[in-house]
């Protein structure tokens, strides 16, 4: 699509950008020319090629003319670079999003969105000072050697192509250095973005801890160190510029003495003494630009260098084949380990298995891998070793956009979309009906919520859902896995939010609202597990315990001793 859609349209658009470059460059090195005309044919020293009313006419005409395709070359140059920009964008969120979640546990959100942000930034400093520096000025410096050439003036000539190669040395020689800066500049702006998202994304902890100067102490010394290695960037970027003034002031002076000398002899007009210096002259501005090239160039190319690598991180395999229609919603975990970090396992070498349309409890304290098996469900992560299998099929042979299409679940810590409530529900199921998204409520026991809001479906509920309270949210998303039907609910800790009545309600609603799909409950409130076929207890990662509510309380182990702890007077009677 990105290939199809936005390459004619950006080619076509580059290609008038470098007819109005070469177009100004053609302009911008006549008009000394015609000058010179003018001036011999004013001063007598030779007659006019033209008459002097034309001279003055076409030398005014290429100044108006190479201004006037600037001007033309911007517009085409942002409408080019506009289109660049937002395609680039695209690709880069979109990649951001197939990334596995094992990659984004490891990053910080701040860090990531700062990365696209510079990526782009560099991408537009270098297609930029590309159209605005390299292109113009290598076409005004070849032009303007071209005319010197054809004027016969060896020795102008030479000191001009001097000029030239002593800026190219002295660029050549700054560009690593600034280089090396800039990326350590960029660097560090990353490491301060991440720091300030951090701090946003954690405003309510912020504000409860009265912690402010804390946080924005953090934030300070980031930027602190933002600064300096920008204030080191500019350090050496002006010794660049100071180097190129030098040598500008050499041969100006070099042309400038050699000129006068020759005016003296008579083997130079004063047209010609105009045409010299003012090429002369004209040296700085491009020289100026090159400078400021290199900056660009230095910076955008440090900007970038992280969104490529970014870019070059492997996606999530999106391979294998659809759900098949036949296939029902049992699950097996065969000898499943998983590892987060070296030494320290999730799961060690976990297996159960669950009859299609069961219910399976998962129980256990915080850390025993209860999430884990969600996140391996659903191939947001991998196990580093052991078989899962959905229906008898292993996920792995199952595209992991059509398994998450046949597994609804809803999170503990649920986190909604900062847009209205009607759309946070139907994410599940874009081409839902408002009939359905209204089943799905009333399943959620969400209805007389919905209805006493004075926008309904519409009401937009903040970034992450924070204009709603968290059981509201949390019938949110109970309300989305409902509206998905799919072959398999999982709830974690779904109605921890939830005061005891509501809980029950919702409950009944989502068991009727199940029918034959297989449903796994994980939960620190036993009383929600009760129904449920089987039970495991979690510990360390392993199954230390499995059964019905009944004989597990029976085998007073470690669930008889949870059961107790959260109902005493159960356990005393």
């Amino acid at each position: 699509m990105v290939r199809g859609e936005v390459t004619p349209y950006v080619v076509r658009r580059l290609a008038q950008v470098l007819v109005l470059v070469v177009f100004g460059a053609v302009m911008n090195a006549l008009g000394p020319l015609v000058l010179k005309w003018l001036i011999d044919g004013v001063s007598g020293q030779r007659p006019a090629r033209l008459a002097i009313g034309v001279l003055v006419g076409l030398y005014a005409g290429s100044q108006w003319l190479g201004r006037s395709s600037a001007e033309l070359r911007a517009l085409q140059y942002a409408r080019a670079e506009r289109r660049i920009l937002r395609t680039l964008n695209e690709r880069l969120f979109a990649h951001v999003l197939s990334l596995p979640l094992r990659y984004h546990l490891m990053r910080q959100t701040g860090a990531v969105s700062q990365t696209i942000e510079n990526g782009l930034e560099g991408v537009r400093l270098i297609l930029h000072h590309l159209v605005f520096t390299v292109l113009p000025v290598c076409a005004e410096l070849l032009l303007a050697g071209f005319v010197l050439y054809r004027l016969h003036q060896p020795v102008f000539l030479g000191l001009f192509s001097g000029a030239a190669l002593c800026y190219a040395v002295v660029f050549g020689r700054s560009a690593r250095h600034i280089g090396d800066s800039a990326r350590e500049a960029a660097a560090t702006r990353v490491a301060a973005g991440a720091v300030m998202t951090d701090g946003l994304l954690n405003v309510e902890t912020v504000k409860a801890f009265g912690a402010e100067s804390l946080v924005r102490g953090k934030a300070g010394r980031a930027l602190e160190r933002s600064e300096a290695a920008w204030i080191q960037f500019y350090r050496r970027y002006a010794r660049n510029g100071l180097a190129v003034a030098a040598v500008f002031t050499a041969f100006l002076a070099a042309a400038m003495a050699y000129a006068v000398r020759a005016v003296h002899a008579g083997r130079l007009t004063l047209g010609g003494f105009v045409l010299v210096t003012t090429y002369m002259l004209q040296l700085v501005r491009p020289a100026e630009m090159l400078g400021f090239g290199v900056q660009g160039f230095a910076q955008g190319a440090a900007l970038l260098e992280k969104a490529m690598a970014l870019l070059s991180v492997v996606p999530e395999s999106r391979t294998g084949a659809p759900v098949p229609k036949t296939l029902d919603g049992g699950i097996e975990f065969e000898r499943v380990t998983l590892r987060y970090a070296p030494g320290r396992a999730a799961l060690e070498s976990l297996s159960f298995t669950v009859g299609a349309g069961a219910t399976l409890g998962i129980v256990g304290e915080s850390g025993s891998g209860k999430s884990s098996i969600v996140r391996l469900l659903l191939r947001l992560i991998e196990p580093e070793s052991g078989v899962i299998r959905l229906g008898g099929l292993a996920l792995t042979e199952v595209s992991p956009g059509a398994l998450r299409g046949a597994i609804a679940v809803v999170p503990q810590d649920v986190v909604l979309f900062d847009d209205t409530i009607e759309f946070n529900i139907t994410v599940a199921k874009p081409q839902a009906s408002r009939e359905e998204v209204q089943q799905a409520v009333r399943i959620a026991q969400l209805e007389e919520f919905v209805a006493a809001l004075p926008d309904r479906y519409d009401t937009v509920v903040g970034e992450r859902g924070v204009r709603i309270s968290g059981g509201e949210r949390q019938r949110i998303a109970i309300a989305r896995a409902a509206l998905r039907r799919p072959l398999v609910y999982v709830f974690d800790e779904a109605t921890s939010a939830l005061d005891s009545r509501t809980e029950q309600a919702v409950l009944t609603g989502l068991r009727a609202a199940a029918g034959s799909a297989t449903t796994v409950l994980i939960a620190h409130r036993l009383a929600s597990v009760v129904q449920a076929q089987c039970i495991l207890v979690l510990q360390g990662g392993r199954v230390i315990e499995c059964g019905r509510h009944e004989a597990l309380l029976q085998a007073e182990g470690r669930y008889a001793a949870l059961w107790a702890a959260q109902h005493p007077g159960a356990a005393a009677a």
